[in-house]
């Protein structure tokens, strides 16, 4: 990439009043090859930089936490802060002799390990923020026709690949890009044998984005047990390849069902693992409406993550098909999300406003990829937009 993509986690850094500056460590956590580090020396230049990718220093930091951590003057930024667990007891000592806000960054990239250490050793220590790829409204996605969108899903979120349309560039990046995930990471969090196994794994959840999580299907599909699948889909979400979305809860409705829905954090990297070989393949096959909603999913994730804001998704659906692609909880506000490849039936809109209604719901949100549509109020509360329309709403 030969331009800078301003990220909207920048002006969160950089605010001099906002929430980070009540806490001395920010911790940055995400995929790899994200950006977390190259935001971070972006805003701090002059921060003195150590990444644990380096094996050298991850043994000086493991083997004498004290003595490593006083070669360090803050403000510093310790990348892959996971490799170093014995060093997050040792921060919170530093912190708890008093340090000021946004003393120490760290950036993370599998979320069991570095939580788990932050959890025990950092609590109420730590501003703990997500970053995942670039946003339609950090690349600046203006409105497209469909073909044109699905392009943008098409294209990976890797700032790497950013502006690269060379279609053997892409699968080299995300061929590479997988083979060390599954070299480094994978590897180390589970001792990975099956290697062959897990990599037909990763496959079959690409080719399921966007649906109910069937393990005893997936395990018969890649030739391992359902507990397994479901360990390999535990891990996949911790090391922020896919992103595991709950059903919505609520005693009104007995037959809400009970099992997730599974999402990839990049909808690019997907479509390659699903042996889709262009967007105008991806768009007349028979996955372009669960890519699109895979790609409205993730866009909403970040809206909220990139800006330091909490937001719980969810998805609200029955036993008898009765659905709602996402239920949105902020600390402001509850909405139901539906997202549509094409039109929207009269019954369609009757069977949402009952379920908004009955859930006390507040205005919901139809997103189409439509062409040209201006926001228009279908019932009292229901309201239509483009993706682009949805996505720079103040919400």
């Amino acid at each position: 990439m030969n331009t800078w993509i301003t990220r909207t986690l920048e002006s969160v850094l950089e605010n001099k009043s906002g929430p980070l500056n009540s806490f001395p460590i920010i911790l940055i956590t995400g995929p790899r090859q994200i950006g977390k580090s190259s935001i971070l020396k972006k805003y701090g230049p002059n921060f003195q930089y150590i990444t644990f990718d380096d094996r050298e220093a991850r043994t000086r930091a493991n083997q004498d936490p004290a003595l490593f951590l006083k070669g360090l003057k803050a403000p510093f930024i310790l990348d892959e802060i996971q490799y170093a667990p014995e060093l997050l007891s040792y921060l919170k000592i530093l912190v708890d002799q008093g340090l000021p806000p946004k003393s120490i960054f760290l950036t993370g990239s599998q979320y069991f390990q570095v939580m788990k250490g932050v959890q025990e050793s950092l609590a109420g220590r730590v501003a703990i923020i997500n970053l995942y790829g670039f946003s339609d409204n950090e690349k600046r996605i203006t409105h497209q026709n469909p073909i044109q969108y699905f392009e943008n899903i098409f294209e990976t979120t890797f700032p790497k690949l950013f502006g690269n349309t060379d279609v053997d560039e892409r699968a080299l990046y995300l061929s590479s890009y997988l083979q060390t995930y599954v070299e480094r990471d994978i590897s180390e969090l589970l001792g990975l044998q099956k290697r062959r196994e897990f990599e037909i794994f990763l496959k079959i959840c690409a080719l399921r984005t966007g649906q109910i999580i069937n393990y005893d299907s997936m395990a018969k599909d890649a030739h391992i047990s359902p507990s397994i699948a479901k360990d390999w889909l535990s891990v996949l979400q911790d090391s922020f390849l896919i992103k595991i979305v709950q059903p919505f809860h609520s005693n009104k409705s007995k037959r809400l069902i009970k099992s997730p829905k599974l999402y990839f954090l990049d909808t690019g990297l997907a479509t390659y693992l699903a042996g889709w070989k262009s967007p105008e393949q991806l768009y007349l096959g028979p996955q372009n409406g669960a890519f699109f909603e895979n790609h409205i999913f993730t866009n909403i994730l970040k809206k909220y993550r990139h800006a330091g804001r909490e937001v719980d998704i969810t998805f609200w659906r029955t036993r008898d098909q009765q659905e709602v692609d996402f239920i949105v909880e902020t600390s402001k506000t509850t909405y139901p999300v539906e997202v549509k490849m094409g039109s929207v039936s009269p019954q369609e809109i009757c069977d949402f406003q009952k379920i908004a209604e009955n859930e006390n719901w507040d205005e919901g949100k139809i997103i189409s990829l439509s062409a040209g549509i201006t926001p228009i109020y279908i019932r009292e509360k229901w309201k239509m937009y483009s993706p682009n329309q949805f996505l720079k709403l103040d919400l």
